[in-house]
C-alpha cells in the first residue's frame, strides 16, 4: 500500500470511527465520562496528572476496590467483561507559531495532532490502553502508546506489569502529560547514531511500590527493551534490530508531596556492520510542593556511548547530560503557570547542545478546553555551531472530548 492509499485509508478510518461512536464522543472525556467525575479529580490541568490521577494511572486505570462489574454490559458469563459503551475519546491540538529558527516565521499549524484515545478493562486488574495518531503534523503517525496493563500481577499487592509499546521514561515525566509546546529535550535528542533514545519503545516493565510508614513510600521498577523505537518489523518479522537488549529501572522515594529518585538505562546495539555501541544513561529527578502550592520538578541524566559512530576499531566515544527542570503553578483557578527550563550538552557535538527557557500560561475555558500562550527564550551563546538565536512563541487551542 503506498503512502497516498495509506494517509486515505487511516484518514477516513479515523473519520469513520468518528461517526460510529459520536454518541459517546459527544458527551466528557474517557474516565471523567466512565466514573461520572470532574477532570480536575485527576488533573492539575489537563493533561498533566496530580498526585491522586498518578495513583489511578499506576492502579491500571481503575478506581480502588472497584467492582468491575459496575461497568460493564450485562452479559450472562462471568468471563466475558464488555463495556456498555464503548470506552473513547479525542485530543486536538492546535497552534499557530511565530519562530526564528527557520525561513518561515508565522506558520499555522492547526490541527497540529488528533488523537483518539481509548482504555478498558479486560478482566479484574487487566486493562488495555492505547491511542491512535491519524492526523500528527499533517501525517499519519499511527499507534504510539498500546500496552496492556496487569495490577496487582500474580496476585502481589502493589505488584504491576506493563507490556507492550509505551515512553521508558514514563517513569520520571512523562511527556504526554506536559503543558507545555516545548519538549523534554535531552530525552529525545540523537546523541549518538544508535536508534534508540529515551521516548518510544517495545518492551516489559515491571514495578513494586512499598508502604513504609503512613507518609514515607518507595517505589522500584525495572524493565527491559528492544532499544530501537518502535519502528516497523524487518523482512524476517523482528521488531528487534539486533541481538541485544536494553534494560532500565528506577528507585523512587515519597514523604507526603517531595519526591527524589534514580533513573538509569544501559544498553547496546549492532549496526549492519557488526560494529556495537555500548551505553548508558544515569541520574536523579525531583518533585517537591514548596510555599503551599509550588509545584517544582525536575530531571538530569548523564550518559556515555562508547562507539556512537560505530567506527570499526570501536573508538568514538561521546559522553552527554541534560535534563531539565519545571515549575507549575495555579495563578487562578483557570489560569496555570509552568516553566520550564531545558539544558543539553553532547561532547564533540555542540550543534546538540540546548539551553532554552519557556514560559507558558494556560487559560482553561472548560475542564476540557484550553488556550496556550507560550514563549521560548534561546539562551544559549552564539558562535560558529549555534551562529543565530532561536526564539520561539505560540498559540495554542487544545481540547479533549
Amino acid at each position: 500500500m503506498n503512502s497516498l492509499k495509506k494517509t486515505l485509508f487511516f484518514s477516513l478510518t479515523g473519520l469513520l470511527l468518528l461517526c460510529i461512536f459520536s454518541e459517546n464522543v459527544l458527551a466528557i472525556p474517557l474516565f471523567a465520562r466512565k466514573y461520572k467525575v470532574s477532570c480536575v479529580m485527576c488533573h492539575t490541568g489537563f493533561p498533566q496528572l496530580n498526585s491522586f490521577g498518578n495513583a489511578f494511572a499506576s492502579n491500571g486505570y481503575q478506581m480502588p476496590d472497584e467492582d468491575t462489574k459496575d461497568f460493564v454490559d450485562e452479559i450472562e458469563d462471568g468471563k466475558l467483561f464488555l463495556h456498555e459503551h464503548f470506552p473513547f475519546a479525542i485530543r486536538v491540538d492546535s497552534f499557530y507559531r511565530a519562530r526564528k529558527d527557520t525561513d518561515i516565521n508565522l506558520d499555522i499549524e492547526s490541527p497540529f495532532s488528533v488523537k483518539i484515545l481509548t482504555n478498558g478493562i479486560l478482566a479484574k486488574d487487566i486493562s488495555y490502553y492505547f491511542y491512535f495518531f491519524f492526523n500528527e503534523r499533517g501525517g499519519v503517525t499511527g499507534i504510539e502508546d498500546a500496552f496492556i496493563y496487569f495490577n496487582n500481577a500474580f496476585k502481589i499487592d502493589n505488584f504491576d506489569v506493563r507490556m507492550g509499546q509505551y515512553q521508558i521514561s514514563d517513569s520520571i515525566f512523562p511527556r504526554e502529560q506536559r503543558l507545555t509546546f516545548q519538549d523534554y529535550t535531552y530525552y529525545t535528542v540523537p546523541v549518538s547514531n544508535s536508534g534508540f533514545n529515551l521516548v518510544y519503545d517495545r518492551g516489559v516493565e515491571a514495578s513494586y511500590s512499598i508502604e513504609a510508614t503512613e507518609d514515607f513510600g518507595i517505589g522500584l521498577l525495572g524493565g527491559i527493551a528492544n532499544g530501537n523505537g518502535i519502528n516497523n518489523s524487518n523482512a524476517a518479522r523482528n521488531f528487534d534490530s539486533d541481538p541485544y537488549k536494553n534494560f532500565y529501572g528506577r528507585i523512587s522515594f515519597s514523604y507526603g508531596n517531595q519526591g527524589i529518585g534514580i533513573y538509569a538505562y544501559t544498553g547496546k546495539e549492532e549496526n549492519t556492520s557488526k560494529a556495537v555501541n555500548e551505553f548508558y544513561r544515569i541520574g536523579p529527578d525531583f518533585n517537591f510542593t514548596v510555599f503551599g502550592d509550588w509545584n517544582i520538578w525536575g530531571s538530569y541524566l548523564y550518559g556515555e556511548d562508547e562507539n556512537a559512530i560505530f567506527a570499526a576499531n570501536g573508538v568514538g566515544d561521546i559522553n552527554s547530560w541534560g535534563g531539565f527542570t519545571g515549575v507549575t503553578h495555579y495563578l487562578t483557578d483557570q489560569w496555570l503557570l509552568s516553566l520550564l527550563h531545558n539544558v543539553v550538552e553532547v561532547d564533540r557535538k555542540p550543534q546538540l547542545d540546548v539551553n532554552v527557557f519557556t514560559v507558558n500560561f494556560s487559560y482553561y475555558l472548560m475542564r476540557n478546553l484550553k488556550f496556550m500562550f507560550e514563549g521560548t527564550a534561546d539562551l544559549k551563546g552564539k558562535g560558529p555551531s549555534h551562529p543565530q538565536k532561536t526564539h520561539t512563541g505560540e498559540f495554542g487551542i487544545v481540547f479533549a472530548y
